[in-house]
């Protein structure tokens, strides 16, 4: 259940990183961000966002294993 729900986890966050990654590229821009700071913060917040995923679904496998719903 474990390597389901990383398996789960790595494909979601990696949407979810490639979402956050354009979303805060696009923001930034606005406010005047330009270059290698540009491109540095939205990549920041991608892999943040991936870590995030994956870890949840890590605590999410780790709990359903073992705590069986009945």
């Amino acid at each position: 259940m474990i390597y389901l729900s990383l398996l789960v986890g790595v494909l979601f966050g990696f949407l979810g990183s490639l979402m956050a990654f354009v979303i805060t590229y696009h923001e930034y821009q606005k406010h005047q961000f330009r270059g290698k700071r540009l491109f540095k913060e939205a990549f920041h917040a991608a892999i943040a966002t991936f870590i995030f995923f994956v870890a949840l679904m890590a605590v999410v496998g780790y709990l359903l294993s073992h705590y069986e719903l009945k």
